[in-house]
């Protein structure tokens, strides 16, 4: 049966239609049928005011609406719309999450941090295979408002935290300037591994697989893999060496916007957050030890899809009681 998920987050908005064999939704493969993306910005100026703004709210709930109307028209039969950091942590956030599930036609859930981050790593293990399934695992899911890092071992999950700093956040926050000094980046990598260091204190100094979902690391796999247009297939597992990463990176906060958006893999709204981002995932290297990075295409969108079949089942199975 086809189910589908919108993941509304503080960057952007994604959609995933998929199908799901009957009663294995965290068991079974997802297949793909349709996934979209488009770039809103939610949590534009979130750490400023502390409420979404008016204009972003109404243009996440257009979005959101054409999506629920492009899921419904391939056969989902469930669709779950579930928002991350910006509206968990704005103070207007249920009343945005109201607006735009009255303009989809469907309840708009404000996701936990610790839901959020339990939901991706279950998919991207799953999605990553038996490699990942046999492994130690640290899992995180880089967003525009929130980073969500899982160490586990195979699907069972252990420590988690949803870290309140993302790609859009941290360059408000710590990065002036285009591009910004040495000085500037210094003090911003000082101050996310600080933030880093406390935030995952509770979990292992090491990784033998550290996994990344988000823009980011998409980006990051798509220069290293050489691509010129955003291909999951080809992206989803792909490994990037530690110290091809931490040149990459390197490469990418130093660069202008003008510079980044010369890329050909870089999307709309993504060059001027990349530097931010990129910083969170060389932190992430460096604290967990890890020998390089797994790119994951599968993050939150896939996870609450196999909630939508989860909830699908149990409501039929409730209605022939």
């Amino acid at each position: 049966m086809r189910f589908a998920a919108i993941d509304i987050g503080s960057n952007s908005i994604r959609l995933l239609v998929a199908e799901v064999p009957e009663r294995q939704g965290w068991g079974g493969p997802v297949e793909t049928v349709a996934r979209a993306g488009e770039v809103c910005r939610l949590g534009r100026g979130l750490h400023e005011t502390g409420r979404v703004a008016d204009d972003l709210a109404e243009r996440a709930g257009e979005i959101a609406r054409e999506f629920a109307r492009r899921a419904r028209s391939l056969g989902a039969v469930h669709v779950v719309a579930g928002a991350t950091a910006a509206l968990r942590s704005a103070g207007n956030g249920a009343e945005v999450a109201g607006r735009i599930g009255a303009r989809a036609g469907l309840p708009v859930r404000i996701l936990g941090g610790d839901e959020e981050a339990q939901l991706v790593y279950r998919s991207v293990v799953l999605g990553l295979g038996s490699r990942a399934r046999e492994s130690q695992c640290v899992v995180f899911d880089l967003g525009g408002g929130s980073t969500e890092v899982v160490s586990g071992v195979g699907l069972q999950a252990g420590r988690w935290n949803s870290l309140p700093f993302g790609a859009v956040s941290l360059t408000e926050r710590l990065l002036p300037g285009d591009p910004p000094t040495a000085q500037v980046l210094a003090m911003a990598r000082e101050r996310i591994s600080i933030d880093l260091m406390h935030g995952c204190a509770s979990m292992p100094e090491r990784t033998h697989m550290l996994a990344g979902v988000g823009g980011t690391v998409t980006v990051l796999a798509s220069v290293d893999r050489g691509l010129t247009d955003y291909d999951p297939a080809a992206l989803e597992g792909w490994w990037i060496d530690r110290a091809r990463a931490l040149e990459s990176i390197d490469r990418l906060v130093r660069m202008s916007h003008a510079e980044r958006r010369k890329l050909p893999i870089m999307g709309e709204g993504r060059a001027d957050i990349i530097g931010a981002g990129a910083m969170v995932v060389e932190a992430l290297l460096l604290r967990f030890e890890a020998p390089g990075l797994v790119c994951s295409t599968q993050g939150l969108r896939y996870g609450l899809v196999r909630l939508a079949a989860e909830e699908w089942q149990a409501r039929s199975d409730e209605d022939r009681r």
